[in-house]
């Protein structure tokens, strides 16, 4: 099966964006979403009618799936109907478990597996701009490089067993979003106290209380009062932490700030499902007043 036809599956808040970079490479892009592809496909794509359509015909496969489950189930439809020798990109986050039951998965089938999570929220993968943090063999990095970099600024090659990825995303989710539930919390007490969201942020950002919800979420959406723009869901926020706590309680890591930080999240989550993240703001705020 050919290099140069990629495969995409999933094209929701991420996937869609993602998708359109690989297809403006100029490769053959064969896409496939189960909420219905024709209306989210990139312009000059293969619409697919299956999954495993995407699996017989491409040879480098990308995966941008909302849950585990999910994940799982494509991986075994992946298995069942591709053909040895190709690559499964797996950008989602499933924690370092599953995905080295992915590669197991895959790799009886013959399958390459490129454990490689994004980071950088929506608006990164409008630009083609995420950080991607692959683990796997060289090899299926090097013949994975054209489809992975069309949609990041970066690519680390962080280790050569599946799942290493996953750890080192589920790291990066952690600072970033106990970071947002500090920034919500902080912020919200500056403003009860008088001062404007952004003079907050301007002294923030020049100063040592910057960090990824100052520079990029807050400035975008809690400024601007438009909550609803991250493309990230409550629930998905949830999986993505809890997966962190999930995975160092049972290594024994001793993380009690960001475990309480999940419990603001996952009451947030629980609250509404479908809300967008930026909304743990309020939550926030209007709890602490």
């Amino acid at each position: 099966m050919a290099d140069d036809i990629f495969g995409f599956i999933g094209l929701g808040n991420m996937g869609r964006p993602m998708a359109r970079h690989a297809a403006a490479t100029g490769r053959e892009t064969v896409v496939h979403d189960i909420a219905g592809t024709a209306d989210r496909a990139p312009p000059g794509a293969t619409v697919a009618q299956s999954n495993g359509e995407v699996a017989r015909r491409a040879g480098i496969v990308a995966l941008s799936l909302p849950t585990v489950a999910a994940n799982r189930e494509v991986v075994l439809e992946i298995a069942a109907a591709a053909h040895s020798g190709q690559i499964v990109v797996d950008t989602c986050t499933i924690g370092p478990a599953a995905a080295r039951e992915n590669a197991r998965i895959l790799a009886e089938a013959g399958i390459d597996y490129l454990d490689s999570p994004v980071s950088g929220m929506k608006f990164r993968a409008e630009e083609g701009t995420l950080a991607s943090m692959a683990s796997g063999s060289e090899s299926a990095l090097e013949r994975a490089r054209a489809m992975v970099g069309a949609w990041s600024r970066t690519i680390f090659h962080v280790g050569l067993e599946p799942g290493l990825g996953q750890t080192m995303k589920l790291v990066n989710n952690a600072l970033n979003i106990s970071g947002l539930v500090a920034s919500s919390e902080a912020v919200a007490y500056g403003e009860r106290a008088g001062l404007e969201i952004a003079t907050m942020l301007e002294v923030i950002n020049a100063s040592t209380g910057q960090n990824f919800t100052t520079l990029h979420a807050f400035p975008k959406h809690v400024a601007t009062g438009e909550f609803d723009g991250s493309g990230a869901e409550a629930h998905v926020v949830k999986k993505d932490l809890g997966l962190f706590v999930e995975t160092a309680g049972a290594d024994g890591a001793p993380c009690p700030t960001i475990f309480r930080a999940y419990d603001t999240v996952a009451a947030f989550a629980d609250s509404d499902p479908g809300q967008d993240m930026i909304r743990i703001y309020p939550f926030v705020r209007d709890g602490a007043s």
